[in-house]
Order: structure tokens, then C-alpha cells, then sequence
């Protein structure tokens, strides 16, 4: 083969390689999307330590009941999770972004929520992507006009016994989320975790944007997104 030859193969591998890298970047952006909110793991006991029951009665809440504010220390987030087509791949992307400015409360009576009401700061959303974060800002979601999402229970949710300390339970209820200045019922369907003096609820919660009158922005790489999307929440209360 000419030395022409192979400078040409030469540049036909290092451009394979090329795509192929930038490719490989895309797919790995993908899966390192942060998973959908969960319950953290049960806590265990040891040997000669107390149980959950006992330990509860020594600190003198024997129960969850009472009133619960969403804690300050950055656990807990409000956030958005769709899939957007970009011009590189063949395959949806999926966009995740979360904020960490959250406020609420939370009342519980034996195996009922009696209220809840959380709001979430929409302009601190922050995702893996700049421009994304940017774009929803004036445009689609405009958090800069509708900085506040809520939602609150429109009936008490029914646990079907009370909860246990260290352990799971799952509740279905019915609430008003008020997203870009409008406001719609949606079914909840929630999961939470006593856990002495905290409790930690999480859940996905499926909508369309075009509900809330949300016109998906595009930008740069991104050609579509996709109209459904879920609210993605991971909420720690203590003790108000």
C-alpha cells in the first residue's frame, strides 16, 4: 500500500475512534443519570441493642404522630425526570434535575396523613447540563416567572395501619399540583419510613407538560422532549 494509502486508513480509524469516543460519552452521560427517588435502606439492629420500640420509648415518641416540617440539612429535593432526543443519538436521553430548596409540613394521626403542603424554589433546578438549566429558566417551565411549585393533599391518606418504626409503608392519595401558574389534581402514590425522630417519604409522580401549558424548550443538541415526564421527590421531615 502507497504511504498515501495508508495516512488515509490511518484517518479513517482516528475519526472512527472520534465518533465512536463522543458516542461513548453520550451513552455514558445517560446511564449516570442519578436513579429515580427511593426509600434509604431499613436501618438494622445488633446484637443487645435496643429495638426500634424500645429505643422509641426511651426518646418519648412512642408514635409519628404530630406535626413535621421538611429538614434544612440539603437531603431532601424536588426534581424532574424526562427524555430528550438529541441529534447525536438514535436513542432517548434521559434529563434529570433536582432542587434542594424545599419547605413543608406534614401532619400524621395514627395510620392517616392529615396534611401535607410542599413547595419547591423551581429556579435553583439544577441538572447535568447548563444550557439545560439556563434554558428552563426563560423558556418551557419559566422559572423565573413561576419560581414556585405545590403540592398539597386534597383528602387524608389512608396508611391502612399505623406505622411502625423502621418500617415501610405505602400510601395512595389524591392532591393539587400548582406547576407554571396553573393547578391540577393528581394521584399520589407515595412510600415512606419512620425512623424515630425522622420520616422520609418519596415518590414519582408522572404529568405532561402540556397540562400545565409548558412548552418543552429545545436547545443546542437537543431536538425533541418528550411531553411526560415525572416529578421526582425525596422529602426528610423532622420534628416541627
Amino acid at each position: 500500500m502507497s504511504r498515501t494509502g495508508k495516512l488515509v486508513v490511518v484517518g479513517v480509524v482516528v475519526l472512527a475512534l472520534a465518533l465512536g469516543g463522543g458516542f461513548l460519552l453520550f451513552v455514558n452521560r445517560t446511564s449516570d443519570s442519578p436513579p429515580p427517588a427511593a426509600l434509604d435502606p431499613a436501618p438494622t439492629t445488633t446484637a443487645g441493642a435496643a429495638t426500634g420500640s424500645t429505643q422509641a420509648q426511651a426518646d418519648g415518641a412512642t408514635s409519628p404522630d404530630g406535626t413535621w416540617k421538611v429538614s434544612d440539612n440539603g437531603s431532601s429535593y424536588v426534581g424532574y425526570r424526562v427524555k430528550e432526543q438529541l441529534a447525536s443519538l438514535t436513542s432517548p436521553n434521559e434529563a434529570v434535575g433536582r432542587s434542594k430548596a424545599v419547605t413543608g409540613t406534614m401532619q400524621v394521626a395514627g395510620d392517616t396523613v392529615e396534611e401535607v403542603k410542599i413547595e419547591a424554589d423551581l429556579t435553583q433546578l439544577t441538572s447535568d447540563e447548563d444550557r439545560r438549566d439556563n434554558a428552563i429558566r426563560q423558556r418551557g417551565l419559566e422559572s423565573e416567572r413561576f419560581p414556585t411549585a405545590t403540592l398539597e393533599l386534597t383528602g387524608p391518606i389512608q396508611l391502612g395501619s399505623a406505622p411502625v418504626e423502621g418500617q415501610a409503608v405505602r400510601g395512595d392519595g389524591k392532591g393539587r399540583l400548582t406547576v407554571h401558574g396553573v393547578t391540577r389534581e393528581v394521584a399520589l402514590d407515595l412510600q415512606g419510613r419512620w425512623s424515630g425522630d425522622s420520616i422520609q417519604v418519596v415518590g414519582q409522580l408522572p404529568v405532561k407538560m402540556s397540562d400545565y401549558q409548558i412548552e418543552p424548550p429545545r436547545f443546542g443538541p437537543v431536538v425533541a422532549i418528550e411531553d411526560s415526564l415525572n416529578v421526582d421527590f425525596n422529602l426528610i421531615f423532622e420534628r416541627a
